[in-house]
């Protein structure tokens, strides 16, 4: 070999191995020192100093990787509890000549159409006539026309025409029987003519291919209705009101069919507005009406209609006082657990985005956001604004506070926590802040981030994308327990345990992981999940159990799923799988009184889940 090519071939092989020793980080200790001890002070008087706060430096090799490099994590160790719904063939009975529903699939791409994408959901506007009365549905990958169309379960088919809807092509109608005695029509509609071939008393089968999608006047898609009336003639397809009228949301029936089947879920039901996560009897505040549920049964054992609809409740400090602000800005205070007549009611001037959150001595904060125009140099500018208004138990304003906010900042996307005698309040935004509110008004905090809250044996963490903190409301301090490098979006969620070690999820460019850290901040191990594929992740105890739950939202739906995560070995357990329609508000869970873990996916369902029974 000539010496120029060795020289050549020796910088070609120094180089290779310069690249690889950064491209694989050297595991490493999260904090190798003991945090930093809190710096206890009094509570400022006057305006606050915001503490700047610097991350550790990054060493050069360990730059963040490309999106699709390997992860830092080990490779996750995932093992599966999750059972299919039961599936039967159908077998004819008395009321149900084609057989009983065993569960329920998607009308395209079953069972849950990971190849489909939603065009257009249940209750949009866009027509004259109103809201739409169903779904619109195309495939992934292929053209509609001419996708197959399937059965979404067992049935007796009560009308099939190859021109039903005229110029808008063929449709199907499918009767579907249930055990309790209960029954439910899918509506299939825009079907190529020819490949109407079912009629009027033949059975089909759950998964049966029952046609194929047509050429209506409009693309190609499926529109798929769930109703109970109009068994034998198409109908509009949209409707003023089409849930009044005897309509229902398609995916959010069949994601609901299919959960109240797993093992372990003792109740589900409907999930149309949102679910307060209290350990007692669980609240659903929809745009009408608050309903309590029975915490055994999820049936309501009791509904407060509100006339104007509602802008926001919740409940007191001590569980005593149900508040409700309506739309006509009128906050009312109602005694539990009998809220049929107000107490006392108060006309507040409120915009449209607003959110209650309860003081500790039993009043509640109204927190709203609006947008004004503002002159400012001579020019008019868009602006938001924040306004706080504290309100006593007795129905009095206390104080009112405005300053202003970032134009999109909305108040739901504040977190807060009542601790002692005060609501422990981080409002989000480019105007972060954190506040300890109480009947003498709002008090910042000398801390320059906004941190999330959790909970844990009355002691009140914080996290943000890179620092764990240990919050002190006495002092309105903040101790440092652990920091990460930075990372977008940085940490997801934090569990405190009882022992002092912390789990955290955590994701960035390259992966998604679960870390343990001691109660030093100390990195104890490390598990990639980014083969879960979740959108994101939150963590939570229910009894000794640790749970993960993880959430993906595609153009199809909301997929929920949770594992129980083994501390020692590092490991996730899949114990439930479930779902429901595009939605923007995030699913939760919390452990309710009797040991049950409570799941709410908005705009899905909210149903009671047995571990035990789950892990079987």
């Amino acid at each position: 070999m000539r010496p120029g090519r060795a020289i050549w071939l020796l910088v070609a092989l120094l180089t290779l191995l310069v690249l690889a020793s950064c491209g694989r980080p050297t595991p490493r200790r999260l904090s190798a020192r003991r945090p930093p001890r809190s710096r206890r002070r009094r509570p400022p008087a006057g305006p606050p100093r915001r503490r700047q706060h610097t991350p550790p430096p990054l060493a050069h090799c360990n730059a963040q990787p490309d999106a699709d490099a390997h992860g830092y994590g080990s490779p996750d160790r995932v093992s599966d509890a999750v059972r299919p719904p039961a599936a039967s063939p159908p077998v004819p009975q008395e009321g149900a000549p084609c057989g009983l529903v065993d569960t329920l699939d998607f009308p395209v791409a079953p069972p849950l159409a990971e190849q489909a994408y939603l065009i257009q959901g249940f209750g949009r506007g866009g027509r004259p006539a109103g809201q739409h009365a169903g779904e619109d549905w195309g495939l992934l990958g292929r053209p509609n026309l001419g996708a197959p169309v399937y059965a979404i379960g067992h049935g007796r088919v009560t009308y099939a025409q190859p021109l039903g809807w005229g110029r808008d092509k063929g449709v199907i109608i499918v009767e579907h029987r249930f055990a309790d005695g209960s029954r439910i029509l899918s509506f299939y509609g825009h079907l190529d003519p020819p490949s109407v071939t079912l009629r009027a008393g033949d059975c089909v089968e759950r998964s049966q291919e029952i046609a194929r999608i047509g050429q209506p006047r409009t693309p190609p898609h499926l529109h798929f209705e769930m109703r109970s009336h109009l068994p034998d003639e198409p109908g509009p397809g949209y409707w003023p009101n089409p849930s009044a009228a005897g309509w229902t949301n398609p995916s959010q029936y069949i994601w609901n069919e299919r959960m109240a089947g797993s093992p372990g879920v003792a109740w589900s039901r409907p999930l149309n507005g949102a679910a307060l996560a209290d350990a007692g009897a669980p609240l659903v505040i929809d745009d009408e009406s608050v309903t309590a549920l029975e915490p055994a049964t999820g049936a309501a054992s009791w509904r407060l209609p509100v006339d104007e609809g509602v802008a926001g409740a919740t409940r007191s400090a001590d569980g005593s006082t149900l508040y409700v602000l309506d739309t006509a800005g009128v906050l009312s205070a109602y005694d539990l657990p009998d809220p049929s007549a107000a107490r006392w009611q108060l006309a507040l001037a409120v915009d449209e985005d607003t959110t209650l959150a309860p003081l500790a001595d039993g009043g509640v904060l109204v927190s709203t956001w609006g947008i004004n125009f503002e002159e400012r140099e001579g020019t008019w500018e868009l602006l938001g604004r924040r306004q706080m208004t504290a309100v006593s138990a007795e129905g009095e304003v206390v104080w009112e506070r405005t300053r202003p906010a970032p134009l999109y900042w909305q108040p739901r996307d504040d977190h807060w926590v009542l601790a002692g005698s005060e609501l422990i309040l981080a409002a989000s935004g480019s105007d972060a802040r954190v506040w300890s509110i109480d009947r003498e008004g709002p008090a910042e905090w000398t801390v320059d981030v906004s941190p999330r809250f959790t909970v844990i044996d009355d002691q009140l963490w914080g996290f943000d994308a890179n620092t764990i903190y240990r919050l002190q409301p006495d002092s309105r301090e903040v101790e440092i327990v652990a920091q990460l490098a930075p990372a977008a979006p940085g940490i997801e969620a934090i569990l405190p345990l009882p022992d002092g070690r912390i789990l955290l999820a955590h994701r960035d460019r390259a992966d998604r992981r679960l870390m343990l850290l001691d109660g030093s901040g100390a990195q104890l191990w490390d598990r990639s999940y980014a083969s879960l594929a979740a959108g994101s992740s939150d963590l939570l105890r229910s009894g000794t159990q640790t749970v993960m739950l993880t959430q993906n939202t595609s153009r199809a739906g909301t997929r929920v799923d949770l594992y129980t995560v083994d501390l020692e070995d590092a490991s996730l357990r899949h114990i439930f799988a479930g779902g429901g329609p595009v939605s923007a508000t995030p699913a939760s869970a919390w452990r309710a009184d009797d040991g049950r873990l409570l799941l709410a996916i908005p705009g899905g369902s909210l149903l009671a889940l047995d571990l035990a029974p789950a892990q079987q």
